[in-house]
């Protein structure tokens, strides 16, 4: 019977210690999880006005573009220094002289048909006279026995002599201006983009002999969305006012490793809104782009003809406005903001615009608000922040880069 009962005894003690065990083990203590706290830059808000500066891209052109053709035929007897491709030049300099001699041939002989037309001229005006007295001698009887009393007179004689003389002038005006023609002089100061002739080449009439354009001041055509029209003091269709006046515009490139920048003024808009893109055509002037009227010469950096480059439109002032990171800005017009607390909390701002990287907040900030700058994965209302101030005060844009 106690071989049979032992194994029961073992289980019924082993439970009875369990739970004696159980019954004696000290409670767990329960704490609350820490809430650790994220480290984010911010910036204090700052309400002011702030300028706008609008960003566009364009290709340097020039204002005037030529193509030189030759107004007569001859062969190219003299070429100037600076006919060459990239050879500047001023207005009325010799460019091409062409071979002239039977030029002045034919502007002798109209001379020598001017002087015989003159006198011609005088010799029926004498006839005339003669004719005259001839008349008044005659009796009335024999007067109208005289039917054709105009050509007695030479009337018709003289108008067909002064005719003659009218002609011949006209032929040696002609003749003079086709010998001028053999001179071809710059119409402007410019430089030359390409030549189409050289010396000793015979040209025809109508032969290109060289692509020009003139350097006194080129443009950039820039795209301007839409959007944007609103914050630049654009000029108007009939506005009558100086370069000057217009809206600067700081124009950059890229050379090598440095940046270069020139500038210009919005002098004028096509007036037309490309109906595919929603943007407007405006056309910005920049003087002098070659520095050839300038005291700094070769030391400074030209513009050339085809040089892309970014634009930066000085636009109109803002008043009581906030400038942020455009990244700043999440869905829904909300902005991460920490409270005097150090916790996280959204606010909704009314948008003025967004330009490039820059969003123009015109409502729903107070001056010393924390504006959160740092990229939070997850982040929730309420969230415990640790505030690090090191970024400043929100302000306004800073103004565009240096000019030329």
């Amino acid at each position: 019977m106690l071989k049979k009962l032992l194994p029961f005894l073992i289980i019924v003690i082993s439970i009875v210690i369990a739970a004696m065990l159980r019954l004696a083990r000290p409670e767990a203590e329960q704490n609350e999880p820490e809430q650790l706290a994220i480290v984010v830059d911010t910036m204090m808000v700052e309400i002011q006005d702030a300028r706008i500066t609008v960003s566009s891209q364009g290709t340097v052109e020039p204002r005037t573009q030529t193509n030189l053709v030759s107004e007569v035929s001859g062969q190219v007897v003299e070429v100037s220094p600076v006919f060459v491709a990239g050879g500047f030049f001023r207005k009325g300099d010799l460019l091409v002289r062409l071979d002239d001699l039977d030029y002045r041939a034919a502007v002798s002989r109209a001379e020598a048909a001017v002087a015989a037309a003159r006198s011609q001229l005088e010799q029926e005006k004498g006839q005339g006279d003669v004719a005259q007295r001839e008349w008044e001698r005659l009796s009335p009887q024999e007067q109208s026995r005289i039917r054709a009393r105009d050509f007695y007179l030479r009337k018709p004689q003289l108008q067909e002599a002064e005719a003659r003389l009218a002609s011949a002038l006209a032929d040696l005006e002609q003749a003079r201006t086709d010998l001028a023609r053999t001179t071809i002089t710059a119409p402007y100061d410019g430089l030359i983009s390409a030549k189409n002739t050289d010396i000793g080449q015979f040209v025809t009439t109508g032969a290109s002999i060289a692509q020009t354009f003139a350097v006194d001041y080129a443009e950039v055509r820039l795209p301007i969305p839409e959007s944007k029209i609103a914050f630049l003091d654009l000029p108007a269709a009939t506005a009558n006012r100086t370069t000057a006046q217009a809206p600067a515009v700081d124009l950059v490139t890229r050379l090598g490793n440095q940046d270069y920048h020139w500038t210009g003024h919005l002098t004028r808009t096509e007036g037309v809104l490309d109906t595919r893109t929603r943007v407007l055509f405006s056309v910005v002037q920049v003087e002098d782009p070659y520095n050839l009227y300038n005291d700094a010469g070769w030391n400074a950096e030209p513009l050339r003809i085809g040089t892309y480059v970014n634009a930066h439109i000085r636009g109109r002032l803002l008043e009581d406005v906030v400038v942020l990171p455009r990244y700043t800005l999440q869905a829904n017009n909300m902005i991460w903001t920490a409270d005097t607390e150090g916790r996280l909390r959204p606010k909704t701002v009314e948008v003025l615009t967004i330009n490039g990287d820059d969003v123009y907040v015109s409502g729903g900030l107070d001056n010393g608000d924390r504006v959160v700058l740092t990229r939070l994965e997850n982040p929730l209302n309420g969230m415990i922040v640790k505030v690090n101030d090191t970024q400043g005060v929100v302000n306004a844009a800073p103004a565009s880069g240096s000019s030329r």
